[in-house]
């Protein structure tokens, strides 16, 4: 970076002495020039060479120190050039013994690893080097340039100077100052084009170095990658034989060394060198990171707390129980993602086996801390006697094994993976497990025969023998395959399984707080829907709790691949499947498309209920439009939603233009044989929602049928009579047949009632009276105004019409009430309401008497009177 700062402040000296001192030159000749036709103008030609020769002599002195400086320059570029050197031969070396170590039979995981992060190291400090030689380059080429111009303005001005109007000596004069002017700048020309020529040949090096690095990288991560499947498999042909008196005192030699070794000081200047190389900024800022979750614990917790005390209530929540986990765990839990992430970057590590020590430990430390606090919290407020010892056990076990676990991992430290030691140790940590076991399904035996005796409750046999059968595979099978000599594949197997239950622990705690949320969100619908509220909350919430549950099972599926089967392989194995294919005809599926069209499916289906409600709710509701256009706007806007889902589930699935016009070839004369009915109905619901002849609460009669329009579906119309009766109506009947809309663009309705009065009442006070009922009933409209009509003279009275307006919700309800008011009306004026009369004809022996009597009803309806009046 020295040589890099050196030559920008060479070019901006440079340029300002050198190039402004030209330019004023020029510009003082030019001006000079210009006045030739002056009498003075020899003085003045003789005044401007002086002052150009001083221009050149001053930028001549600028040069000369500039190439004092350049000199200086190019000695700390061949420092920095010779380093470089020294680096790819060292690069070089490194890189040529890690080829021998690919070239030798399978050799110990943790040399390879250590060469692989050794490698990465190399890579990244080569880069930084690449990038740094990069902008020195680019930087020469623009100074190279910068004095190629400089040269060739240079050159133009001593050919100008020869048709000058100076005098002989003071051009020649000038002319020598300008000629050594441009010998320096040649000079400088030369030296950076020597300069770029060996950059160009070191940057080629480095570059080519930084590429067999890169090869190496690939070469051992699939080695390592091989080696790690095959050493599950590797077995230790005899491990007790290896046990012996000279093998324990070179091993305890060998981690004496290691612990030794710790405290030098060569150690450490190894770990501060390896600290630059590896780019010690990006490892500060992991740290800083670190560093900040540490300073923020306290209020992250108090406001997890704070979720927590809202949550409380006499029914256990699980959401609760997750957030306390998430709560107590969470320095751990940000240290485990931080190391993580460190991993899935492929970034070195300064020291490869400390990083792996404390990857594990965070790990285990994690790991226990979960099953610690779940246990302890699942049966907080228990009462049972074989639940407080389930949970006391469980509690010891996991903090015995916390210790246990952290002790072999620094035994592993100076011993190795590898070694007698190690293997001996770990057998005493499985020997514990297995005999733990047993102790503990013994004494559960008894609690529980102890408790159903006293007529408690106690778990399902089947849900014991579960988990006992899994205790014994776990901690019997650990302890069998290490003994017969399988060391890698019995960590695998542990680990594996630790993973596995802490899967478990969370899997049930994330499946159980999805269903109090589900319930929590029914409970809010339920609500809302009591209180008229908008709902759409509800399809919100249920798509929140859907993906929850997608997302679950997901989980849980990648969690345990993970676990048993590990990242590289998880990521192979899914790609694989993932791109499986097969061929229907002349169609090409893959399940990598079936699994998308299934969830654009799925997101379409999701849209579609959500964009419903979202659009009748929040955007129409909100504009002045008819009920009918509203939900015209709804459906239509659904069959668009799920068109494009049908189009792009179609495109990702591989179905083309071709294949879909031969789909729709065959769709239309299936359409031709059985589906006409199906398709009219459907043509004639798209007909509806677009013209609206009826529309959602519209009042229809159809084939001597009244109802109230309640949703036009695809096939068919769904209506509500006054009955309450539904009735499905296909669509096609709203086209093909006549249909009466009397609530169509405009819902008021005219209705009249007839009464008749008897013969010789006052007409001007009936009329008065009829016009008179409507002001007093309500839903009667004012505007039109109502009106009476003389009808006829009938048999036995005299027909008037009352025709009022009102709106087509009220019409059956302001009959009766003007029936009821008109009755009460004639009473209160004593009209007589009219009533059938007939002339009966009386034969005797002697008279024949022509009477005019009422007929059978009427006589009946007289002698009743008669009677209650006596």
């Amino acid at each position: 970076m020295g040589f890099l700062n050196r030559i920008k402040r060479f070019s901006r000296y440079s340029s300002v002495s050198s190039g402004f001192a030209l330019l004023l030159a020029f510009l003082l000749v030019v001006t000079m020039d210009q006045v030739g036709a002056n009498e003075n103008e020899k003085q003045i030609a003789t005044t401007n060479a002086e002052s150009a020769s001083q221009t050149f002599e001053k930028a001549l002195e600028g040069e000369q120190s500039d190439l004092a400086d350049m000199d200086q320059m190019l000695e700390r570029w061949k420092t920095l050039r010779d380093s470089t050197i020294n680096e790819i031969k060292a690069y070089r070396i490194q890189n040529t013994a890690y080829e021998n170590l690919l070239l030798a039979s399978p050799t110990r995981i943790e040399i390879l690893e250590t060469a692989l992060n050794n490698n990465r190291l190399a890579i990244k400090s080569l880069h930084e080097r690449i990038d740094e030689f990069e902008k020195i380059g680019n930087n020469a080429t623009v100074w190279l340039a910068q004095i190629s111009d400089r040269i060739s303005i240079a050159e133009k001005r001593m050919a100008e100077l020869k048709r000058e109007g100076w005098a002989e000596a003071d051009r020649q004069k000038t002319q020598d100052k300008l000629r050594k002017f441009i010998a320096i700048l040649r000079d400088k020309k030369s030296r950076g084009q020597q300069f770029q020529k060996e950059h160009t040949d070191l940057s080629g090096k480095l570059t080519e170095t930084s590429s067999d690095l890169d090869e190496t990288r690939r070469r051992l991560e699939l080695r390592l990658q091989l080696q790690e499947k095959s050493k599950l498999l590797e077995r230790n042909p005899h491990p007790f034989e290896s046990i012996g008196i000279d093998r324990f005192t070179l091993e305890i030699k060998t981690a004496w060394g290691r612990l030794t070794g710790f405290f030098k000081a060569d150690y450490w200047t190894q770990q501060w060198h390896n600290f630059h190389r590896s780019g010690g900024m990006t490892q500060s800022i992991f740290f800083i990171l670190f560093l900040s979750a540490l300073i923020t614990r306290k209020k992250i917790r108090e406001f997890v707390q704070s979720i927590e005390a809202r949550l409380e209530g006499s029914v256990p929540s699980r959401r609760r129980l997750a957030l306390m986990l998430l709560r107590r765990s969470f320095l751990l839990i940000w240290a485990t993602i931080l190391l993580w992430l460190y991993d899935l970057l492929k970034l070195p590590h300064v020291n490869y086996h400390l990083a792996v020590f404390l990857k594990q430990t965070v790990f285990t430390l994690l790991l226990t801390r979960w099953g610690i606090d779940y246990f302890q919290n699942r049966w907080r407020d228990t009462d049972s006697s074989l639940q407080i010892f389930v949970q006391t056990r469980l509690v010891s076990l996991f903090r015995v094994l916390r210790v246990l676990v952290i002790i072999y991992l620094l035994f592993v430290g100076p011993f190795g993976s590898e070694s007698v030691s190690t293997w001996i140790f770990r057998l005493l940590i499985e020997t514990f497990l297995f005999i733990w076991a047993i102790a503990f399904w013994r004494a559960f035996d008894n609690r529980t025969t102890n408790d159903a005796c006293r007529g408690e409750t106690v778990p399902s046999g089947t849900l014991c023998l579960t988990a006992r059968s899994l205790s014994y595979l776990a901690f019997g099978v650990a302890l069998l395959i290490d003994l017969i000599g399988y060391h890698a594949l019995t960590e695998h197997w542990l680990v594996s399984w630790a993973e596995t239950l802490a899967l478990l622990i969370w899997a049930q705690i994330g499946w159980m707080a999805i269903q109090e949320w589900n319930l929590s969100q029914k409970r809010v619908s339920e609500s809302q829907e009591d209180g008229g509220a908008p709902m759409v909350v509800a399809p919100v919430g249920w798509l929140l709790v859907q993906v929850s549950r997608l997302i679950w099972l997901a989980s849980i599926l990648a969690g345990l691949l993970l676990a048993w089967a590990g990242t590289d392989y998880m990521v192979e194995a899914s790609e694989k499947v993932v791109n499986m294919d097969f061929s229907v005809g002349s169609l090409r599926v893959s399940l990598k498309g079936m699994l998308l069209a299934v969830f654009i499916f799925y997101v379409t289906r999701v849209a579609t209920r959500i964009g419903r409600r979202l659009l009748s709710e929040k955007i129409l509701n909100s504009r002045d439009f008819e009920r009918g256009l509203k939900d015209s706007i709804v459906t239509i806007s659904s069959y668009i939603i799920w068109g494009l889902g049908l189009l792009l589930a179609l495109g990702v699935l591989g179905v083309n233009a071709t294949s879909m016009a031969v789909v729709f070839g065959a769709l239309s004369i299936g359409i031709g044989f059985g589906l006409q009915n199906i398709f009219n109905n459907f043509i004639s619901g798209l007909i509806l929602l677009f013209e609206r002849p009826i529309q959602v609460g519209d009042y229809v009669e159809v084939n001597g049928l009244w109802a109230e329009v309640k949703k036009i579906n695809v096939r068919s119309t769904i209506v509500q009579t006054f009955d309450n009766a539904t009735v499905i109506i296909p669509n096609s009947d709203f086209i093909s047949q006549q249909v009466t809309n009397w609530s169509f663009k405009d819902p008021r309705m005219r209705r009249h009632v007839d009464i008749g009065v008897a013969y010789g009442s006052d007409l001007e006070l009936v009329r008065k009276a009829l016009l008179e009922i409507p002001d007093h009933i309500p839903h009667i409209l004012k505007y039109p105004r109502p009106d009476v009509l003389f009808m006829d003279h009938g048999d036995s009275a005299l027909i008037f019409r009352l025709r009022y307006w009102t709106h087509v919700d009220n019409f059956y309800s302001t009959s009766t009430d003007v029936r009821f008011a008109l009755d009460r009306k004639f009473r209160e004026l004593d009209i007589e309401i009219a009533f059938p009369q007939r002339d009966i004809h009386i034969r005797s022996d002697h008279t024949q008497t022509v009477s005019k009597a009422p007929d059978t009803e009427s006589a009946n309806l007289l002698n009743s009177k008669a009677e209650s009046n006596q």
